[in-house]
This record gives C-alpha cells, sequence and structure tokens, in this order.
C-alpha cells in the first residue's frame, strides 16, 4: 500500500509558511529601527533641557542695590510628530545680578514612552543645563499703554544655554547650545500678568562618539504666566514651544519660580 503524501506536503507548506513569518518580521522591525539622519538629531534636540522643559518668562527687573537667588521648578511633555512621547521635571537655582540679568543652572530626569519594537528609542535619562540671560532694554509700557495700562513694563534681552540629557539614544548622550531673543511684556499692577516670546535657534553638537554637529534648527518659546503671587515672590507660568523641523511635535509645560526676597 502507498503512503500517502498529504502529511508531507502539509508539513511542507508549514514550513515555508512559518519561514515568511519570521522574514516578514525581520524585514518589518529593521525597517522600523532605520531612523534618518533628522530624526535622530531630533531626538537628541529633545533630549536636552532647550527642548524637554517648558520656556519661562524673563524675571522682573527688581533694585540694581541687590542680588536675588531663585528657586525653579519646571514640569515639561513632548508630543507629535516622530518622536516618542516624553515627560520631564527638572528643579533649577537662578542668580538675578543686581536686579537685571540672570544666570542659572537646572538638573532633572526625563522619561520617555519607548514603543518595544522601536529600538532606537534612548529611554529614560538625567538632563542638566546652564544658561545665562541678559537683559537689554527694559522699560515702560510701550505696548501696554495701547490698552491704557502705563505701568506696563517691557523687557528685551539674549540668552544663551547649553544642555546635557543621557540615553538621547540607545547609549548615546545629547549637547545642545542655544541662542535666544526674550521679550517680555508684563501688565496690571496687583497681580502682574506676562506675556512672553523668544525666537532662537538650537545646535546639536555632536559631543557623543559616532555623532557629528547639526546645523541651526529654529524655534520660538512663548507663553503666559502671573507674576508677584505669593508676597510678590512667586511667579507661574505656562509656556509652549515649536521647533521648526519637519517631525517635531510641541513641547509644553508649566513652571514655577520662588525668588528670595533680600
Amino acid at each position: 500500500m502507498r503512503r500517502s503524501s498529504r502529511p508531507r506536503h502539509t508539513a511542507k507548506r508549514v514550513c515555508i509558511g512559518m519561514f515568511v513569518l519570521a522574514a516578514a518580521l525581520l524585514v518589518s522591525r529593521s525597517a522600523h529601527a532605520q531612523l534618518t539622519d533628522n530624526q535622530r538629531q531630533i531626538r537628541r534636540l529633545a533630549a536636552t533641557p532647550i527642548g524637554a522643559l517648558p520656556p519661562t518668562a524673563m524675571l522682573m527687573p527688581a533694585s540694581r542695590n541687590h542680588n536675588y537667588l531663585v528657586a525653579r521648578l519646571q514640569a515639561g511633555h513632548r508630543r507629535g510628530g516622530s518622536e516618542p512621547e516624553q515627560f520631564a521635571v527638572a528643579g533649577g537655582i537662578d542668580l538675578q545680578w543686581r536686579g537685571g540679568s540672570v544666570f542659572g543652572v537646572t538638573g532633572g530626569y526625563r522619561t520617555v514612552d519607548c514603543e518595544s519594537a522601536d529600538p532606537d528609542c534612548g529611554g529614560d535619562g538625567a538632563l542638566l543645563g546652564a544658561r545665562a540671560q541678559l537683559n537689554v532694554i527694559s522699560g515702560g509700557p510701550t505696548i501696554g499703554a495701547l490698552f491704557g495700562d502705563y505701568s506696563a513694563t517691557t523687557t528685551l534681552g539674549t540668552e544663551i544655554g547649553f544642555g546635557y540629557a543621557r540615553n538621547a539614544l540607545p547609549g548615546v548622550g545629547a549637547c545642545t547650545i542655544d541662542l535666544g531673543v526674550p521679550i517680555s511684556l508684563a501688565m496690571l499692577q496687583s497681580v502682574r500678568l506676562v506675556a512672553f516670546l523668544s525666537p532662537g535657534a538650537v545646535w546639536d553638537i555632536g559631543c557623543a562618539p559616532g555623532t557629528s554637529a547639526s546645523p541651526a534648527s529654529y524655534l520660538t518659546n512663548l507663553g503666559i504666566g502671573v507674576q508677584q503671587l505669593g508676597g510678590r515672590a512667586l511667579d507661574v507660568h505656562v509656556g509652549a514651544q515649536k521647533i521648526f523641523r519637519n517631525g517635531t511635535g510641541y513641547q509644553f509645560g508649566v513652571s514655577v519660580t520662588y525668588v528670595r526676597m533680600p
């Protein structure tokens, strides 16, 4: 009696099906893993303080006879574009020199919502930063006068920041430098309402092995807040940021600062 060839054909089909499925999964994973240089640069920019933390308004000009110590707490959220969703919290200490320019340092931690199929997601890590903000012009009502508020204050400045983050990509840190031109408009008297805007640019300076410096990426920071709460020492700001590159999302968050009065 001849044996049936049906079991042999069935086993052959099962083997072919398993091979095709394994090959499809491998190709899909490889395609997903290959980020473009643009996407890698975006993830490095988003990991450092300039991309991970919300912007704040310039501190109000104060007495030139004193220096002011400022405590700062920030929480930021990035989402959208080709970036993984990211949350960051940080604290900082600022020194307002003679009631004008501000010099500060920041330290914090970021968590990233990595998809299991995204091997190029660096994951969680610490972030550090330093920033100098120089007042250029601080004057009278200007724009506020258009609304009948002659107590308004307009402040224009320049700023430079340096940032570092661990695990911007798997096992790869990121370093950035940014420049901006902040302008703040504070209005009203009992509680100061402030609106702020800061166009600028940021560079990934390629400090980690295997990375290279990127060209400038332009960005805009903006937001609103209230100043001089709690005995005129507490400021609260809500800020947002957009980096103008293909594939970037938006960053937004809240900042609270407390000024130690002399």
